[in-house]
């Protein structure tokens, strides 16, 4: 999948402004491109954990990329959810699995609390299970 340079600044950024807490947001793009992060508001009840992209923010997306739809963008859609893993490695958690669902495009930013340079790394669910994506950056 190919995802925009500005991206993933957006993601880095997001993650290392939110921290200690996990920050959240949603991926517009079509269905071979990341075009825009858009940042959401973690509503989950223990942030310091979890990620919850609110609803309401979700469906407002929806409706945009529908509105460009109708005036010619062609493709354009939430493809996926971008969260961060303050203290450990961009790999799916047990609570990422149990939140997931097919065919969207999960983006992973950790850690963000160490030395260790931030990753980023992109995932979809396929028949129950997480598989690595290739995030080609352009």
């Amino acid at each position: 999948m190919r995802i925009r340079r500005a991206v993933l600044e957006v993601i880095r950024e997001h993650a290392r402004r939110d921290s200690p807490y996990e920050c959240c947001g949603l991926l517009i793009g079509t269905s071979g491109e990341v075009l825009e992060a858009v940042e959401t508001t973690n509503v989950a009840a223990d942030p310091f954990r979890r990620y919850e992209v609110p609803p309401v923010e979700h469906l407002a997306q929806i409706r945009r990329c529908r509105a460009a739809v109708a005036q010619g963008a062609a493709g354009l859609a939430v493809v996926g959810v971008y969260h961060s893993h303050p203290r450990s490695s961009p790999e799916p958690s047990p609570t990422d699995w149990e939140q997931a669902f097919e065919q969207f495009l999960y983006v992973i930013a950790g850690p963000v609390e160490t030395e260790t340079a931030m990753e980023i790394r992109g995932y979809r669910l396929t028949a129950g299970r997480f598989a690595r994506t290739e995030l080609i950056e352009s």
